[in-house]
């Protein structure tokens, strides 16, 4: 098991390495190493303390037993952006989006990509709300709260942020660590360690891709994590009806 969570591990960060080096070599973006790497191991750590405290039989409960998991994921991550805190302009509170205001103009942008979250989840998820699946009223404010809460802080938050400080906190930095933090969203939700092996989905990894996209158009927009948040819960709670 340590073995695959390794090389799931290697398989989500060397695509992000490769480009950029390849950005780097293109004269696109500063890299240091020391960033890239507070980044990997950061994430490593998140996925670690996931997986830790994942209920027994897990496949076969609805999401909203990852309670503890995300928990302990939210603590990890709150751990991480306080080691990391006021150590770039980009590792602050703005910098990481932690805010509730929003960028002017910004509003209806994130209104349509609330929409463009939930489309995708209901096509993708074939949603048929007369035979919805419907959670229980725990269920519900898991998937009202943390279900959205706990990705965002640490993709669009933590992960974002230490990709832009590594590719040199330049708004093209910024722009290009979007793109990476999208793809290891992506990678991350279709590879998979299960049972001792690997697990490969690519259905879903284009899925995620796509909603971790649009989130992370959302999150530069805005300058916040709340509009993303609520369209993580809203295409996470298509996922749960369907």
């Amino acid at each position: 098991m340590i073995a695959a969570a390794i090389i799931v591990w290697v398989c989500w960060f060397v695509p992000i390495l490769l480009l950029a080096l390849v950005l780097k070599a293109a004269k696109q973006t500063e890299f240091h190493w020391r960033w890239f790497a507070a980044a990997a191991i950061a994430y490593g750590l998140y996925a670690l303390a996931g997986y830790a405290t994942l209920p027994a039989n897990v496949a076969a409960l609805p999401a909203e037993a990852r309670w503890s998991s995300r928990i302990a994921q939210v603590a990890t991550t709150c751990a991480m952006m306080a080691l990391a805190w006021n150590r770039h302009p980009l590792l602050t509170a703005r910098g990481m989006a932690l805010t509730v205001r929003q960028s002017p103009g910004s509003i209806p942008w994130s209104i349509l990509g609330l929409g463009a979250l939930v489309a995708v989840g209901v096509f993708r998820n074939h949603l048929d709300l007369a035979h919805a699946n419907w959670p229980p009223p725990l269920g519900w404010l898991y998937h009202l709260t943390l279900r959205g809460f706990e990705p965002e802080l640490l993709y669009r938050g933590l992960e974002l942020s230490l990709f832009a400080v590594a590719l040199g906190g330049t708004r093209k930095a910024i722009g290009w660590a979007a793109v990476m933090s999208t793809m290891v969203f992506g990678l991350a939700h279709g590879i998979i360690p299960h049972s001792g092996g690997i697990e490969i989905s690519v259905a879903m990894i284009v899925y995620a891709m796509v909603a971790g996209a649009i989130l992370a158009a959302m999150r530069l927009r805005s300058g916040s994590l709340l509009f993303g948040m609520i369209g993580h819960n809203l295409i996470g709670l298509t996922e749960r009806l369907a």
